[in-house]
């Protein structure tokens, strides 16, 4: 039974899925044959390559983050998607002589994609800043700290060397006898 996609729907091959989705072209490849083993069937082109439309790109989109989210096995996996998105009915493309245009995800889908990663990312940068502030907080208070240290030992070692100074002088000063003493104890 021959099924046109429609006016407007944008069909895309696998390797413009894989671009889109992130993926590589043979796990895109992968994951339609699961799904087709268990019913899902997708447009095919006059030569019977896969061709994908919107449906079918939010399938596939689920069943990736599914295998990536959990641990769950492809088969699982898919029965999880089959439940939530159903089979599509039998369909084949007809008239698909020019390959099929590249549409990328809907814009408020991109849009709001977009808006959650900066919003992601204006939280980690304030929260980096953050970290920043109080890393250099703590590396002033600590040069801070050692610079008092540092003086206090200066001063201690001044005050030592000004006290040897003082004690040796006085210890030289008793020691040597003046000018006149010597001079008179020697004519004695």
């Amino acid at each position: 039974m021959e099924n046109d996609m429609g006016i407007n729907e944008k069909a895309y091959t696998t390797s413009e899925i894989a671009v889109m989705l992130d993926m590589g072209a043979t796990t895109v490849r992968k994951y339609a044959q699961y799904l087709e083993k268990v019913g899902y069937e997708f447009f095919k082109s006059k030569n019977n390559a896969r061709l994908f439309v919107e449906g079918d790109i939010m399938a596939l989109r689920y069943l990736k983050e599914l295998r990536t989210k959990s641990s769950i096995s492809v088969e699982q996996a898919t029965n999880i998607v089959i439940e939530k998105f159903g089979t599509v009915t039998s369909r084949e493309v007809v008239n698909h002589a020019s390959p099929p245009s590249v549409l990328p995800v809907p814009i408020d889908t991109q849009y709001n994609e977009l808006k959650g990663m900066m919003e992601n990312q204006h939280s980690l940068i304030k929260e980096l800043v953050t970290r920043l502030d109080k890393q250099q907080e703590y590396m002033n208070n600590r040069l801070i700290e050692r610079d008092r240290h540092l003086m206090q030992v200066m001063n201690e070692r001044l005050e030592t060397q000004r006290l040897t100074a003082a004690s040796m002088e006085e210890a030289n000063a008793k020691e040597k006898p003046s000018f006149f003493s010597r001079l008179f104890n020697k004519a004695r």
